[in-house]
């Protein structure tokens, strides 16, 4: 009896969570989503520049914060799926229209973002400043191109 009760709840876990796995993200949702993981992005690199450029003795965490930049960065191309272009965000339509240019910087990111993880990993000074300086310009290409300005 307990065998059979036992199957029936491990049954009944394995379905719930799997349609709950299976259900579509609502787009309000989604674009929720991406703006907690650029609001966390731009976190982090607040935190790395500061611990990297001296303005605070907390060097023992730069490799986390490098760490959460690479996680995060590779979730940038699925952070914009299709029917998130209206509502509330700041992502221009041109994302939806430019989808083979917009996945090259998504891809860049995340490569970018990589190699920083690895250079701080490798105490590489000189890779560390080289790789912050390419996810800069990876974020800022994407902002300049693809970003609301603020009015």
């Amino acid at each position: 009896m307990h065998r059979l009760v036992r199957t029936v709840l491990v049954a009944g876990l394995v379905a719930a969570f799997s349609a709950g796995a299976s259900a579509a993200t609502a787009p309000a949702d989604a674009i929720k989503y991406r703006k907690a993981v650029m609001d966390a992005m731009a976190a982090h690199v607040s935190a790395f520049v500061l611990i990297n450029f001296g303005k605070v003795d907390q060097q023992e965490y730069l490799k986390s914060h490098a760490n959460a930049l690479a996680d995060l960065g590779a979730q940038g191309k699925v952070l914009f799926p299709a029917g998130t272009d209206t509502g509330d965000t700041n992502a221009l339509p041109l994302i939806w229209k430019e989808q083979e240019q917009f996945n090259k910087l998504m891809a860049q990111l995340e490569t970018s973002s990589a190699k920083l993880r690895d250079a701080v990993a490798a105490n590489d000074k000189p890779g560390t400043a080289a790789a912050f300086k390419t996810l800069g310009e990876s974020c800022k290409g994407c902002h300049d191109r693809y970003q609301k300005k603020d009015d």
